[in-house]
């Protein structure tokens, strides 16, 4: 008895220690791989791009809902082209002539909610059917559409939030009608996406910066990612509620995405292949529900989707 008593316990032990050796010391690895390698051009399943006015034009945003399937805003043909979760192309989705969209959400039902560059925001179901206009004008400041990006943390909640640009300064949080919520300042609960995790700012510089969860609870120092001068980004939090930050790096065409979990230990911590300060057109990293980091960017007359996933 003593003999498998001891036996159990020494298991225990081992258990526990690689428990503790895999959460503090070993990282998961990403790998990239090209998920899309598609055409430019107004065709089914391609992107435009453009050149207009010296400016590289194309699209705006993208976004992945919980079941992996890929919707990139095609600004310049004024639809949604949706991809599966193996970057099969499945179908276009026009928005009309004149509607021009800017950024796109899902919620925890993986409702579909588009953002325009007249400042309305659309609401859709799963299949795009379509619900209603959030009717923002009547309770919510003027937004300007360029300068925001869409989250949507549940079936009742929208929020827009600055992307770290300079005309805008606060997080605008409504419900699925339209109607005022809250509006927040940026620094002063800076809740990014959908698991509640916010950057508080103690003083002006960015190392006394801290991230606190859900519980109000400081989980971790900026300063430990390592960004230098830099603010790091925060870019999602998946549906285990593991948070990435995007990293800039000045001296490379390479920029950092570390993922730490919702108490800040730190679970990855790798390079991905272009970043928001390099890709011409749209300057969208996503975070899919499970897990995976997306990159969107054009070389050689194509359009590519990167996949970065451990």
């Amino acid at each position: 008895m003593k003999r498998f008593k001891g036996i159990f316990l020494s298991v225990s032990a081992a258990l526990i220690l690689l428990s503790f050796f895999n959460c503090f010391l070993l990282k998961e690895k990403y790998r990239e791989k090209l998920l899309i390698d598609g055409k430019i051009g107004s065709g089914p399943g391609e992107i435009r791009w453009e050149t207009i006015d010296y400016l590289p034009t194309g699209p705006t945003s993208f976004g992945i809902n919980k079941k992996g399937e890929i919707f990139i805003l095609d600004y310049l043909n004024h639809r949604v082209v949706k991809f599966d979760s193996k970057g099969n192309y499945i179908e276009d989705l026009p928005q009309g002539g004149n509607q021009n969209p800017m950024d796109i959400a899902f919620d925890s039902n993986d409702n579909i909610y588009i953002e325009y560059m007249s400042g309305d925001v659309a609401l859709y179901d799963y299949g795009m059917g379509f619900i209603r206009i959030l009717n923002l004008k009547p309770h919510v400041p003027p937004i300007i559409p360029k300068m925001t990006h869409l989250e949507a943390t549940d079936r009742s909640t929208v929020l827009l939030v600055d992307p770290d640009l300079d005309q805008v300064d606060q997080i605008i949080e409504v419900d699925t009608n339209g109607n005022l919520i809250k509006i927040r300042d940026k620094f002063k609960g800076y809740i990014e996406s959908k698991g509640g995790y916010y950057i508080n700012n103690t003083s002006s510089g960015s190392s006394d910066m801290m991230v606190y969860n859900a519980d109000n609870k400081a989980i971790l120092p900026l300063k430990k990612l390592k960004a230098g001068e830099g603010i790091p980004e925060i870019i999602g939090v998946d549906s285990l509620k593991n948070l990435y930050f995007l990293i800039a790096m000045k001296k490379s065409m390479k920029d950092r995405v570390v993922k730490v979990n919702y108490r800040g230990w730190r679970k990855a911590d790798f390079l991905i292949r272009t970043s928001p300060g390099h890709a011409d057109v749209c300057r969208t990293v996503r975070v899919s529900p499970g897990g995976k980091v997306y990159v969107l960017d054009d070389a050689d007359d194509k359009f590519h989707l990167w996949e970065y996933g451990p």
